[in-house]
């Protein structure tokens, strides 16, 4: 028994989860200003592709609460070549996981918007309502801008997130 109770004792500190103090819950928008600034600082895009992101970027919205994801991106018109063309949205709803928390991360699991399997997504924090996202990809065929996301929370109060839920449910 005391042999049981000194493994438990000396294992306690290495089982202790931290508590995090960053958090998901609330509305986080896209950020074009932040974004666009420092994709014109530290990547070297043709200028089609900077036309195209600064009108695609701060449209897309992430909506945590209770473990569902709320994702929102609107139909937008890009330039393509050119000419302007219709960027189809989405509105998607699924459960996330948070596999990982610290106090300069989170990083978060859901199901792939597009396709089969899960994501895993690192949440940077600037500050408390403050992140971005790395936007590169390893996807074949896909340029990798080496660029980041900037998302801002601009709503985290969860008595509103509540009522945004039960009034899209009627």
């Amino acid at each position: 028994m005391k042999r049981t109770l000194a493994l438990l004792l000396t294992l306690a500190p290495v089982c202790h989860v931290s508590a995090c103090n960053n958090d998901l819950t609330g509305t986080w928008t896209s950020d074009k200003d932040m974004s666009m600034a420092f994709l014109r600082e530290n990547s070297k895009v043709r200028p089609e592709t900077d036309a195209f992101l600064d009108v695609l970027l701060g449209h897309f919205t992430l909506t945590f609460s209770d473990g569902e994801l709320h994702e929102v991106l609107p139909d937008i018109e890009v330039p393509v070549s050119g000419r302007s063309e219709r960027f189809t949205g989405s509105d998607d709803r699924k459960a996330y996981d948070i596999l990982f928390c610290n106090d300069s991360v989170i990083v978060w699991s859901a199901k792939r918007s597009f396709g089969e399997g899960m994501d895993a997504t690192t949440f940077n924090f600037v500050g408390p309502d403050t992140v971005w996202v790395y936007t590169g990809t390893t996807a074949p065929g896909v340029p990798d801008l080496h660029a980041r996301e900037y998302f801002r929370r601009t709503r985290n109060d969860p008595a509103a997130l509540q009522s945004d839920q039960d009034h899209t449910l009627d």
